[in-house]
């Protein structure tokens, strides 16, 4: 297992065989909800926000990307 941290967010990631790097929660997508404002990377990636419920306000924010060196 490879740990780096993501361009994006800069939370820790593992690069999984057969999936590529995922955030910690498992999920390639970080997600936000435009209602609560819930973000997470679970995997798999939900239909509705875990949070609040909510189906069309869930958005992908950005996939997991390692920080170069």
């Amino acid at each position: 297992m490879t740990l780096n941290e993501c361009m994006h967010c800069e939370e820790p990631l593992e690069f999984k065989t057969g999936r590529g790097w995922v955030h910690k929660e498992g999920g390639a997508h970080k997600m936000v909800c435009t209602k609560c404002g819930w973000t997470g990377a679970p995997y798999p990636s939900p239909g509705e926000c875990p949070h609040c419920g909510a189906t069309t306000e869930l958005r992908d924010d950005h996939c997991a990307l390692p920080k170069r060196s």
